[in-house]
């Protein structure tokens, strides 16, 4: 199958839960399982646009639901045999002869039909001997306004967010290949942009001088550009909007990514133009170490919960008492964000796996003063971690 989903990882954390079977209702879950776009409808990112039935029976096959626009590319992309689809307000037909079956003078949705949707998954699960068990839906992702809907269905809802967030944690090799480009792509830009930087120049300019130079390090390796990509750029102020023209003294945060088929890069680096404040070299040196020491502990069998204790206390032992990020890092991969689970932070329950690829993180956004970030990101391997992109960690001084 195209997409990267473990079935033997997803049959063990399933039986773990009690669970019988799996249905994928956010349109990057099932891009990552079947390999397949979802359909135009799930860009809504309602419930019932899409669905991926998993049974926890890794032997038996996969079935998906989805519009019908989408129903004959989605079977060939994913190679799933069992694809069900539902109207959607597309209006399609075939050339030279009519449909038969075609509804007549039966307007279409004007989005797509919950209900429509959800009677197709009834009848998978009802085919497949799943009614009255235990299923797992991304409660995490279904609307409270579509949740009641669900109950049609005779089945026991239970949520299996944290059963998906898990298998997307561990990364198949294509997908490391994608984050690794996109680290690249998005590092060669920061180095050029660091080299281009002027007094006088706005956030907003640096941000199209990093994109440019990304773009053209794709360009430079005969690869594909990314679809798209994201900065967080700010010149002094309050570290975290884009500030003013650059003016000597000023610390500058460069945060940003690439996306490549998807998957969202991270990193972050700090600059300063001219000379830095004292206390602004003070805290960088002090959010370096505290850096310095997560990183150490970057490597599988770790638990995330330990790297934000000990990176919060070396800030707290450097007498930043009041510092209390939330967490440290983060995963990376498919998503609409930058960052998803699994997040170092002192309530995790998770422990490194090699694979895994996080984006590992020491910010801080300090109003009158600017914004400090030193931020890599990382794959876990079997015996630690590879930096995908690296950049020097100092306190870039730019004359």
């Amino acid at each position: 199958m195209p997409g990267f989903l473990d079935r033997h990882r997803a049959a063990r954390l399933m039986r773990r839960q009690g669970l019988d079977a799996l249905v994928l209702a956010q349109p990057e879950s099932i891009q990552y399982a079947t390999g397949a776009f979802a359909g135009v409808a799930t860009y809504w990112r309602r419930a019932g646009a899409a669905f991926v039935v998993v049974p926890a029976d890794e032997n038996v096959p996969l079935a998906a639901i989805v519009g019908d626009l989408q129903a004959k590319t989605f079977s060939a992309q994913s190679g799933i045999a069992d694809v069900r689809s539902h109207r959607i307000w597309v209006e399609t037909d075939t050339y030279p002869a009519a449909d038969p079956t075609k509804p007549v003078r039966r307007p279409r949705p004007a989005q797509y039909e919950l209900t429509a949707a959800l009677a197709l998954l009834r009848d998978v699960l009802t085919e497949r001997g799943l009614l009255h068990s235990r299923i797992g839906l991304e409660l995490g992702f279904v609307p409270a306004a579509d949740s009641p809907a669900f109950d049609a269905i005779a089945v026991d809802w239970q949520d299996c967010t944290g059963i998906v967030e898990r298998l997307r944690s561990i990364k198949a090799p294509l997908e490391i290949e994608h984050l690794r480009r996109a680290a690249e792509y998005s590092s060669a830009g920061v180095r050029h942009l660091l080299q281009s930087i002027e007094t006088g120049m706005a956030a907003a300019q640096m941000a199209e001088i990093w994109k440019a130079a990304a773009y053209a390090e794709a360009r430079r390796r005969g690869e594909p550009a990314p679809e798209s990509a994201w900065s967080y750029i700010s010149v002094a102020g309050d570290g975290f909007g884009p500030g003013e023209a650059a003016r000597d003294g000023d610390l500058l945060k460069i945060d940003v990514g690439c996306v490549l088929s998807g998957y969202s890069s991270d990193g972050g680096r700090t600059a300063v133009l001219g000379t830095p404040h004292p206390d602004a070299v003070r805290i960088y040196d002090a959010l370096h170490r505290a850096f310095d020491a997560g990183f150490d502990l970057l490597k599988p069998g770790t638990a995330l919960a330990d790297i934000y204790r000990v990176t919060s206390t070396t800030m707290w032992d450097q007498g930043f008492e009041t510092y209390g990020r939330g967490h440290f890092g983060h995963g990376v991969g498919a998503s609409i964000w930058s960052e998803e689970w699994p997040f170092i932070s002192a309530d995790s329950d998770a422990v490194l796996e090699p694979n895994m690829v996080l984006a590992f993180e020491t910010p801080w956004y300090i109003d009158g003063l600017g914004g400090f970030i030193i931020e890599d990101q990382v794959l876990i391997t079997d015996r630690g971690c590879d930096v995908m992109a690296p950049l020097p960690r100092e306190l870039t001084r730019i004359s």
